[in-house]
């Protein structure tokens, strides 16, 4: 599987969200690397750690300024984000409990989740949050 790129297109319009997107996909390309490199389970384990938990620290920074800012979707996009670090625990409680290794199949999922929440579900918030002045 090829290495994931920032590319402008990611771009939700508010810097340190764009920041924290990127360093998201510098985890994900580790994992890829982990994977493609066949290296040890606890190397693994170890990145998909600190994907779970970037991952929480960066949705609860989000959620955080969604809600004091009173976005309208805010119950969705929080349970939007709820699924998806409830699916990443099961990966990563599954891959240290050895019911399977990393594999292709996760690899895309986090791939797809994290393209498509960017592009779709936090584009629809760059121009609420422009509108409270939020860049």
């Amino acid at each position: 599987m090829k290495s994931f790129e920032w590319d402008d297109k990611y771009d939700v319009g508010v810097r340190r969200f764009n920041e924290q997107h990127m360093q998201l996909i510098k985890i994900l390309n580790e994992v890829y690397v982990a994977m493609n490199d066949k290296q040890d389970k606890l190397a693994v384990a170890q990145i998909l750690n600190n994907l779970l938990a970037y991952s929480k620290q960066h949705l609860v920074e989000e959620e955080a300024c969604l809600k004091e800012n009173k976005y309208p979707d805010y119950i969705n996009h929080k349970n939007l984000h709820e699924n998806f670090i409830n699916k990443l625990t099961q990966f990563c409680n599954d891959f240290r409990s050895d019911k399977f290794s990393l594999h292709f199949e996760i690899a895309v999922f986090l791939k797809n989740w994290i393209t498509n929440h960017i592009m779709i579900v936090d584009k629809e918030y760059t121009d609420f949050l422009h509108s409270k002045g939020i860049y």
